[in-house]
């Protein structure tokens, strides 16, 4: 449990607070290709990336899926099924061979009640990696709709000769 030291979700646990809450991951090791979830599957846990590659990816079209994140030794992902029960929102598969360890709602719940100083610390590191990934997806989507907008030709007027483009 070692690794559990460098997992920045767990950064702010003492040695007594990581032991604790190691006792309620459950180890899986996914290999390369393995899919760990998909999207609209049952959302209950979280995940911890010992080891490997995990790639998290959303479905757009027909057999089009794009890859919107990776992660590596040290993240984690799956988060939101901590908190919420809606279908998984991507789809997460190991890259290459990785050791993962779960920690599932229930466990979660346990360290709510019984353990409110591990949980209060963990909290705080979740709600601000929802806020990066937050500003991240915004970016993304602002990306998105800019693309979106000048492969449509449309510009404000303001700026309207800069899209004045004419088909040949």
């Amino acid at each position: 449990m070692d690794f559990l030291r460098k997992i920045s979700l767990l950064q702010d646990l003492d040695p007594p607070a990581l032991s604790t809450f190691g006792a309620l991951l459950v180890s899986k090791k996914a290999a390369a290709g393995t899919v760990i979830f998909r999207e609209q599957d049952d959302s209950d846990a979280l995940y911890l990336v010992e080891s490997g590659e995990v790639v998290i990816s959303k479905h757009i079209q027909s057999t089009v899926d794009v890859v919107i994140a990776t992660f590596r030794a040290g993240d984690f992902f799956g988060e939101m099924g901590l908190f919420d029960a809606s279908p998984r929102s991507a789809t997460a598969q190991a890259k290459i061979t990785s050791n993962l360890w779960r920690l599932d709602r229930k466990a979660f719940l346990h360290i709510l009640s019984d353990h409110p100083e591990i949980a209060a610390k963990i909290c705080y590191r979740l709600v601000s990696v929802f806020i990066e990934r937050l500003r991240l997806t915004n970016e993304q989507a602002r990306e998105a709709i800019r693309w979106g907008l000048e492969a449509t030709g449309y510009a404000p007027l303001s700026s309207r000769a800069l899209f004045d483009r004419k088909s040949t």
